[in-house]
């Protein structure tokens, strides 16, 4: 129900003599300061130990009187304060190793990052085998790069509900209320607890209204204390969840109705029309140690709730219990295991619509006293924690989160600056994902932008295509989805479409602006080309299998681009007569034209062109001045190849299918199969 310290109301060993004012030593002496810190009223000790401290002459009293001050800020949950008294007590006695380090701490709890870092490696200069410090320092320095990360989350204080006191441990009830804790003044007891110096904490009720055209800006109308003397008592009661019919409640209380306990127990009450009737402690939740912070999971049949009893890896931990059916009875406790729980505390756990465990804890790494984390799993078998940076956490005391159903909304309870009381309720959501994707297209060769491109993009979340074209001075903007994976192209006449590039939102948990910009290479119609790999049997012109696959290249090539035309040329080594080689040459020219031809290409836009042994491509001549050594057969190799080049980019279709994909490639609609990029510039 509560946090570690002045929230550890509901966590703490309490006897009826905390509510009772004594007759004791006067107040102002160092005996009335240390009994009233035993009875862990930490106020009461507090305003001792000043005075004390203000009045005394003697050194080791005086340094004690200002530690202690200090421990009292700190357990009352007031680290302003304590800060200022551990900085004395440390400068009183330089050798208070715990001074030292609960300055450090309330520094961190400051969010004083920088200056927190360098008491904790004071205090290790004293105490370099203490565990606790490398990750109290690693908290601060992940507090200093986080503070600058982009967030979704928007965190405003809840005005109108919280107090100059303590409010706190929220819980949903039914589609428009709120319950909550606090220790405000005119609470059902109306007597002020020792430990805070304020009121008991007690249940409260309040109805909120969502503004129609803006859900983020919520009404609240005035808290109401919830039955008094039923489920509130004089003692510290809060932290309520609910089944999902809202007939059963389980909630925090402390001491029992009477006063007489000596834990924190989890009772149930039952609705009884708008009241609750007949709270009785759950029979797992023993008097011998502390039991709070109840979560029902959505199936109401596992409840999740922190405590300190036997069994435990320190401080207070996460157990569930599971409910029977036949026996109408809870089972025994379960520990959650030492993936979530430390040494330290570990409170406040809260079950989302999805199964996703929230909780809060100041043993793991974090970025103050306690910080709220999320976890997924079940039962016991848990994924490590992830703390849920800022601006939900904060230097300060973060706990108690409430999640809505969808997630993007809630509620949490924390004491930073800028607060009305001690401890106050945030609210809490988060701002649409919001991606554009963006980009220029340039031409490969003069890095020209070129206008009036387009562009093709598909998504994994839609079957069909959006197909948009850049702007005047080659850029484009679009939006996209979140989650979602993108491929897209560029293509515009005159030049090769782009590679396919990749995009994707998924990994993104806040509003990106992506770039993707794309190089187009220009048709080149000055270049010759050479197709590798097209081979002819001796003194033959037929095209092989091993040939038919690379001229299959150029036939994606000519129905990707229908209007090019290209020349396929023919070339042999100078061996034999070259009446002959020319020819050969030619014939085999022929074969190719006519094999990509057979495939549907109009035979007009090829022309075959037989070179024979008149573009050599080394001194390979067998004849004329032109010999001028022996070539190896690899060398003659080179010179028997097959090329092409663009010719021009002006052919007009003649059959239907021809502009059919003239159109496609022109004037790409939405829907349908996506298109996909065609053959990129060939090797030369």
């Amino acid at each position: 129900m509560t946090k570690t310290n002045s929230l550890a109301a509901l966590f703490v060993v309490l006897s009826a003599a905390i509510f009772i004012t004594s007759c004791g030593p006067s107040k102002g002496s160092m005996t009335a300061a240390r009994e009233a810190f035993k009875k862990k009223e930490y106020f009461t000790a507090g305003e001792n130990y000043k005075a004390v401290y203000s009045k005394t002459k003697k050194k080791e009293e005086k340094n004690e009187a200002c530690f202690q001050t200090a421990e009292c800020y700190r357990l009352a949950n007031d680290a302003k304060n304590a800060e200022n008294w551990y900085r004395k007590a440390v400068k009183g006695d330089p050798n208070n190793a715990e001074a030292q380090y609960q300055l450090a701490q309330m520094l961190k709890n400051n969010s004083k990052y920088s200056e927190a870092i360098i008491e904790y490696n004071n205090y290790l200069k004293k105490n370099p085998s203490d565990a606790r410090v490398p990750a109290q320092i690693q908290g601060c320095e992940q507090a200093l790069k986080w503070k600058n990360e982009k967030t979704r989350y928007v965190v405003e204080n809840v005005k109108s509900l919280n107090t100059k006191w303590s409010e706190f441990g929220m819980a949903f009830y039914k589609k428009n209320e709120l319950y909550f804790t606090s220790d405000r003044e005119k609470g059902a007891s109306g007597k002020v607890y020792g430990w805070t110096g304020n009121g008991h904490t007690d249940l409260y009720k309040v109805v909120f209204k969502a503004e129609k055209k803006n859900p983020n800006v919520i009404k609240y109308e005035i808290p109401a204390l919830v039955d008094k003397d039923v489920v509130n008592t004089p003692y510290n009661d809060g932290t309520p969840t609910f089944d999902a019919k809202y007939t059963t409640m389980y909630y925090t209380q402390c001491n029992g109705k009477d006063g007489k306990g000596n834990n924190c127990r989890i009772y149930e009450a039952t609705a009884n029309g708008t009241l609750w009737s007949d709270p009785a402690p759950l029979s797992f939740s023993s008097d011998s140690f502390t039991c709070g912070h109840p979560v029902l999971n959505k199936a109401g049949d596992v409840l999740y709730f922190s405590s300190d009893m036997p069994g435990g890896f320190g401080g207070k931990d996460l157990w569930y219990v599971t409910y029977s059916k036949r026996g109408k009875t809870w089972g025994d406790p379960i520990n959650l295991g030492p993936t979530i729980n430390t040494e330290g505390d570990e409170m406040y756990p809260f079950i989302a619509e999805d199964g996703t465990l929230y909780f809060s804890s100041n043993g793991h790494v974090g970025l103050g006293g306690v910080d709220i984390y999320f976890t997924k799993g079940e039962n016991a078998d848990w994924s490590t924690p992830i703390n849920m940076k800022s601006p939900i956490n904060s230097g300060g005391d973060d706990f108690g989160i409430i999640m809505a159903k969808d997630k993007e909304s809630g509620y949490f309870a924390s004491n930073r600056d800028g607060g009305r009381g001690q401890d106050d309720i945030y609210r809490f959501y988060m701002t649409p994902l919001l991606f554009t994707l963006s980009g220029v297209v340039r031409d490969s060769a003069t890095k020209e932008l070129l206008p009036n491109t387009t562009i093709t993009i598909t998504s994994s979340s839609d079957t069909g295509k959006l197909v948009i074209r850049t702007d005047a001075t080659g850029g484009y903007k679009i939006n996209l989805k979140a989650k979602t994976d993108y491929e897209l192209f560029a293509a515009k006449e005159d030049y090769y479409d782009s590679k396919i590039e990749s995009q994707s939102t998924r990994p993104f948990e806040v509003s990106t602006d992506l770039v993707q910009d794309f190089m187009l290479p220009p048709f080149d119609f000055t270049t010759v080309f050479t197709l590798e790999g097209i081979y002819y049997d001796l003194d033959k012109a037929n095209i092989r299998p091993d040939a038919a696959l690379i001229l299959d290249t150029m036939v994606t090539l000519l129905k990707k681009y229908p209007r090019i035309r290209i020349e396929l040329g023919s070339h042999t080594d100078c061996r034999a007569d070259s009446a002959y080689n020319q020819n050969l040459s030619q014939r085999r020219a022929d074969s190719a034209v006519a094999y990509i031809s057979s495939k549907g290409i109009d035979i007009e836009r090829m022309v075959a062109k037989g070179y024979g042994e008149s573009s050599l491509v080394n001194d390979c001549a067998c004849e004329g001045t032109y010999v001028k050594r022996k070539c190896t057969e690899e060398e003659h190799q080179l010179n028997r190849r097959t090329t092409f080049r663009l010719l021009d980019n002006k052919y007009i279709p003649k059959n239907k299918q021809e502009m059919k994909d003239t159109k496609d490639k022109t004037v790409a609609p939405r829907g349908g199969t996506p298109a996909k990029p065609g053959t990129q510039p060939p090797r030369r």
